[in-house]
């Protein structure tokens, strides 16, 4: 067997034996006496032990007791020790008298070593650890005694259970009469049935009493002596000397409580405590095990209503969401679809196959891989696709979300269908607005430009008009400067054409399609237009543009509505004399077009807001407060972002950042 040395109990613990043993025999988990015994002498010592004869060795006195009817003669012991500390021994014992020689020793001092730094290792780095186990193992025990019906047998195991851990000599437990609040003896190991009943405390009262009063474990270490202990003479009649109580509780509700008793003085320790509080909680789960069973089945009917009535409520709800639900399995099948998803792509709420089958051979690849893609990487993804619905053509915008697997295993995702089709007529019809607006806004400095040119013409025909009534055949060579003003003519209606020619191409609705674009060429569009506005004539726009700048994949009419805006709002910033400064460049591989002016700046309050929809600092009727809005909305559909950068009387920096 291997004993370990309790320094705070002083006393051994068998931890483990092997081979035929006695009755008499200390079992696993029991506790040996230190003083007087063969074990005290070999941890004192320090060095290896035997004994050829227990019975006429007098070193074996203090052990002779224990060995006295097991038949044993001959033991040897040899000490576990590490750093020359010990802290326990291995014992041998034989029925043969002097059945080990020195040889023996040496050969169990080899396999002690080793044993004794394992032992060592375990029990000072993973101590608590160690003690955590024990008492889930007891927890786990006392679980499986609840499946027995038979709520008396059930605590008399766990009292069987709790004196066989504990080492003690009696065990009970009482609980509290609903009517009364008393504490009833309900089971002992020593009390016969017939008369527990009859041993009652009042709420408070013995040492249980208390424990159940204080919601903690209770002890008293001599109930001879010990004022607080109800029945005095009951315990001297039994010979208990010492009593552990520990409160059943079910919650925070207590229901009871479980005892423990020794015949010796005895100091109950924390984990004696902590045992007791694991079989207590299945003492408590046993006492209520009947009521739980009897309890059952009208639950089983309750919870079962339950989720029926949930079932339907979720129903319910799928049904009337306003959004197309599609349940697929992990090979794309339907596995369930409720009725708007089914109107959204023109199926039967009870269709059930491939998802593939649903869509068109324009959007399928593109969907497919989509939802694969959410259940390859097991998160939430979004897409917009056009989809041809009954012969039109509509965009949804799809969301796939990953399911945790079901019960059967299976993996399965759902797919959110919602059709945006009015929101993106909606969205570009704003779209359209907002460059009415700006188109508005430069009408004025074009009718500005176009009078002086329009000036020229009208007095070059009045010019025209005039001579060719007072022509005449001697006045032909008059005449000659008719080809000097044509030209005049021809120059400035060109110019007009050139004028009004860019504004129309900036109010036309620049469609979705995107293609490879000239950053550059939009920058340098952006400057024609704002050149020909009277109202920036005192402002400056430079441009700082990067040659051979890699084109972009955009919308060119809609990256030149961005440019203008952006354009426009620095330079009417700038109410006074200013520069606004254009630049172009390639950083990190991204493209940035950069606008930064000398205005006042944005205050930092409004700094967080000024993408808003219809937020504005412009008095009414001079702006909209869509414009950054709609801009930011654009460049975050191309993959990019607007980056912004301002301070108060320092001017203000607008970076557009585009992926290449």
């Amino acid at each position: 067997g291997v004993s370990l040395l309790d320094a705070e109990r002083a006393e051994f613990e068998v931890v483990d034996v092997v081979g035929r043993a006695a009755p008499a025999i200390p079992r696993r988990d029991a506790r040996l006496p230190l003083d007087g015994t063969l074990l005290a002498r070999v941890v004192t010592d320090g060095v290896p032990l035997r004994v050829d004869d227990l019975r006429r060795d007098p070193r074996a006195a203090g052990s002779r007791a224990a060995f006295a009817a097991s038949g044993y003669r001959a033991v040897a012991l040899v000490p576990l020790a590490t750093g020359g500390a010990v802290f326990g021994a291995v014992t041998l014992a034989s029925a043969r008298p002097a059945a080990f020689d020195d040889a023996d020793l040496e050969a169990i001092a080899e396999i002690a070593r080793p044993l004794a730094a394992s032992i060592e290792r375990r029990r000072f780095s993973d101590e608590s650890r160690r003690r955590a186990r024990e008492t889930k193992a007891l927890l786990e025990a006392g679980r499986a005694v609840t499946a027995s019906l038979d709520v008396g047998r059930t605590i008399r195991v766990i009292l069987e259970e709790a004196r066989a851990v504990l080492g003690v000599d009696s065990c009970s437990v009482s609980t509290i009469d609903p009517l009364t609040n008393d504490l009833v003896l309900v089971a002992s190991l020593d009390i016969a049935p017939e008369m527990t009943s009859t041993v009652r405390l009042h709420h408070g009262e013995g040492i249980a009493g208390l424990a159940v009063q204080a919601g903690r474990p209770m002890q008293s270490r001599d109930t001879w002596a010990d004022a607080r202990v109800r029945f005095p003479e009951l315990q001297r009649e039994s010979g208990f000397r010492s009593m552990l109580s520990v409160p059943l509780r079910r919650g925070e509700r207590m229901i009871g409580a479980i005892s423990v008793f020794r015949r010796d003085v005895h100091d109950f320790s924390a984990h004696e405590e902590e045992l007791l509080v694991a079989l207590a909680d299945q003492a408590a789960i046993a006492l209520e095990h009947a009521r739980l069973y009897a309890e059952l089945e009208g639950m089983v009917v309750d919870r079962t209503r339950e989720l029926d009535a949930q079932r339907r409520f979720v129903e319910v709800v799928l049904e009337t969401l306003p959004l197309g639900v599609f349940v697929l399995d992990a090979e794309l099948n339907i596995v369930r679809v409720n009725r708007a998803g089914a109107r959204a792509l023109g199926c039967e709420p009870d269709t059930r196959g491939s998802l593939r089958r649903l869509l068109p051979d324009g959007s399928a690849a593109a969907v497919l891989a989509f939802v694969r893609e959410a259940f390859g990487t097991r998160r939430i993804g979004s897409l917009e696709a056009e989809i041809v619905v009954a012969g039109d053509v509509k965009i949804f915008r799809l969301a796939a979300a990953p399911v945790e697997p079901m019960g059967d295993g299976g993996t399965h995702a759902v797919l959110l269908v919602e059709d945006v089709t009015g929101a993106k007529q909606l969205e570009r019809q704003m779209l359209l607005m907002e460059r009415l607006t700006t188109a508005g806004r430069l009408a004025a400095g074009v009718a500005h430009e176009l009078n002086n040119p329009l000036a020229t013409i009208a007095g070059c025909a009045e010019s025209l008009q005039g001579r060719l009534a007072e022509a005449g055949a001697a006045r032909a060579g008059e005449l000659d400067d008719f080809a000097r003003y044509l030209r005049l003519i021809e120059q400035e209606a060109y110019r007009c054409k050139e004028i009004t020619g860019s504004l129309l191409q900036f109010v036309r609705d620049p469609g979705s399609r995107r293609s490879s674009i000239d950053v550059n060429a939009v920058v340098m569009r952006t400057v024609e237009l704002l050149s020909h506005q009277s109202r920036f004539a005192d402002r400056r726009v430079v441009t700082e543009l990067a040659p051979g700048l890699s084109p972009v994949a955009a919308n060119e009419g809609q990256l030149q509505q961005v440019c203008l805006g952006l354009a426009s709002n620095a330079l009417e910033a700038m109410e006074g004399r200013g520069t606004l400064s254009i630049r172009s460049r390639v950083v990190r591989g991204e493209v940035e077009i950069e606008f930064a002016d000398e205005g006042p700046g944005i205050p930092q309050e409004n700094l967080s807001r000024i993408f808003d929809p219809f937020f504005t600092t412009k008095p009414p009727g001079q702006g909209t407060g869509l414009g950054l809005a709609i801009a930011q909305g654009i460049v975050t559909e191309h993959g990019g972002r607007i980056e912004v950068a301002s301070r108060p009387g320092e001017g203000s920096v607008f970076r557009v950042v585009l992926p290449r």
